[in-house]
């Protein structure tokens, strides 16, 4: 899986981007066939907004959250991917092989 990081106004330590990698590597055990991660951290006046995109091969999920502090905000967008994630695998019938 790729991991795009990618800043507006703000820049962000090297061990923050190792974080937010490590905390999306783990949606990819729920959905297998994802093939792209970005992740758009932007600052704002008062706001820090968190945009993650994760892109499978048959779907595209997608979160925005904003709070004041930049950890709440990507917290809350990488828990509505993962509900996203779960709800669409949970949707998606099994097919099993032909006898």
């Amino acid at each position: 899986m790729q991991v795009i990081i990618s800043t507006r106004g703000m820049t962000v330590s090297k061990s923050y981007k190792d974080e937010l990698t490590r905390k999306l590597t783990k949606l990819e055990p729920m959905l297998p066939s994802v093939v792209k991660t970005r992740a758009i951290l932007s600052r704002e006046k008062h706001r820090r907004t968190a945009a993650l995109t994760l892109l499978a091969r048959s779907r595209a999920f997608r979160s925005r959250e904003t709070a004041a502090d930049l950890a709440v905000a990507v917290d809350r967008a990488v828990l509505a991917l993962r509900r996203q994630v779960r709800e669409t695998t949970k949707r998606r019938p099994r097919r099993l092989p032909r006898p």
